[in-house]
């Protein structure tokens, strides 16, 4: 790190102020919204998860190291390799304000996150961890809560076209019975993204690779369901398309670690799914009966839903058309259907 001493002398040498070149050559390449650092990025990807793990999410995901960046931009007609090496001690991170040593990652987010959201983040975490069922006192989480109750009064019932998926580990089914795929009874339910323990949901894929992808990539027996009732539905992912008003909000929560997170199965009690479960319990309570959710595992168009109400499960509203053996890599195969 320069010394205050350090740094006023190379400034006095820097003849063409090589921080405001240097972001505008970052700009001008990437039309970044955020650059990181070697001593931050993994801190960015902590909050903003969806940006390494969704393949096609718009997101820029680059690693370009300093000599290579010199190399294709104007900085070389200013400085020669070993000025700009000199000089370059002068950029410091924009988000963490060390200084650039040998690699920046520039990102772009494809929507305008709320202000100051990366605190948000940790206000709500440590609040989640503290005292959860104090999560509505934050300004943050009761703002969400009025906007999911304002989007109930914009939303009708409707019938989900097509197909759904709901999967089970292979391993864990000796056999292949319709019960196998209903919801779990609410003894066995453990915390999920969108489920309290003791209080079980229904999760359904939109694709056998989504469901496989879910299930860690382990084997899977996959039924594929019709659901024969319409529902109200807090739609997730198109959120520009339903819910123009808000959309900014919501894809700033959907790409974030507030729903997003990565799973921890260090334990029982899961503090990143609390506000993923502060976003369900909100929804069921102004009436929804679904929430839809893009998949952080596969392509683009894949999404999950899981059903909240309690007159959904088999054979109340929703019916097994069939039932597949899924590896990811052979073809699937579909399964008899045993009573």
């Amino acid at each position: 790190m320069l010394t205050i001493e350090e740094k006023e002398k190379l400034e006095e040498e820097d003849l063409y102020d090589i921080e405001d070149l240097f972001h505008a050559e970052v700009d001008s390449w990437f039309s970044a919204d955020i650059v990181c650092c070697g001593n931050c990025v993994d801190d960015f990807l902590e909050s903003w998860p969806f940006a390494y793990d969704a393949d096609g999410k718009l997101f820029q995901l680059n690693q370009i190291d300093l000599k290579s960046f010199f190399d294709g931009s104007r900085l070389s007609q200013a400085y020669s390799e070993e000025e700009f090496f000199r000089f370059v001690r002068l950029v410091s991170c924009p988000r963490c304000d060390s200084e650039l040593t040998s690699h920046f990652f520039p990102y772009c987010f494809p929507f305008n996150p709320v202000n100051g959201f990366e605190l948000l983040i940790k206000e709500i975490a440590e609040l989640s961890t503290k005292a959860p069922f104090l999560l509505l006192k934050h300004p943050f989480a009761a703002q969400v809560f009025d906007i999911i109750r304002e989007l109930e009064k914009d939303t009708s019932p409707s019938l989900i076209s097509g197909s759904l998926y709901r999967a089970r580990i292979a391993a864990q089914i000796q056999r292949v019975k319709e019960s196998e795929f209903d919801i779990t009874p609410s003894r066995f339910a453990n915390e999920g993204r969108y489920n309290h323990s003791g209080q079980p949901a229904f999760y359904l894929g939109s694709d056998l690779e989504t469901c496989y992808q879910e299930l860690r990539r382990n084997e899977s027996y996959i039924a594929e369901l019709k659901i024969e009732k319409k529902v109200k539905i807090l739609d997730l992912t198109a959120t520009y398309e339903n819910h123009k008003k808000h959309s900014d909000l919501l894809d700033t929560l959907v790409y974030s670690a507030l729903i997003s997170a990565k799973q921890d199965e260090s334990g029982a009690f899961k503090p990143q799914y609390i506000f993923s479960r502060f976003i369900a319990d909100c929804a069921k309570f102004v009436g929804f009966d679904a929430i839809k959710y893009p998949s952080t595992r596969t392509h683009e168009s894949s999404f999950n839903i899981v059903l909240l109400c309690n007159d959904l499960s088999l054979g109340n509203n929703i019916k097994v058309s069939k039932v597949f053996l899924y590896d990811g890599v052979s073809t699937e195969r579909e399964m008899e259907i045993l009573t």
